[in-house]
């Protein structure tokens, strides 16, 4: 899946944003940050955007209308468990979120729906 072109130019105008909010590129002492300097900026900024997208992402799609089938069985959960925290460690950084876990008293097994 790709972004499309009005997507597309929309990134390009928060990144706009993103620049102006960074500021000038000089340390503290006034000394201009060297390419690499630079670069580490930039893939730090980068990383913290992809983690917060997929964040919210996993986060919208852990939000469910109504129960999904058991993997094990097909048969449909009798009860929901709370909901738990999930975390995963990405390439990009940590990402975390909650999510339903669903009991099936058919097969006695518990699972997330995201795990399929």
């Amino acid at each position: 899946m790709g972004l499309t072109v009005k997507q597309r130019e929309r990134v390009t105008e928060l990144t706009r944003e993103l620049y102006a909010l960074l500021g000038d590129s000089l340390h503290p002492d006034g000394r201009p940050m060297t390419f690499a300097e630079l670069e580490d900026e930039c893939i730090e900024v980068g990383d913290l955007l992809t983690a917060t997208v997929l964040q919210l992402r996993a986060a919208e799609g852990a939000i469910r209308e109504e129960p999904p089938s058991c993997p094990e069985c097909g048969g449909v959960p009798t009860a929901l468990a709370e909901d738990e925290a999930r975390v995963l460690q990405t390439d990009r950084g940590e990402v975390g979120w909650m999510e339903s876990a669903f009991e099936c008293r058919r097969c006695r097994r518990n699972f997330f729906p995201s795990d399929g």
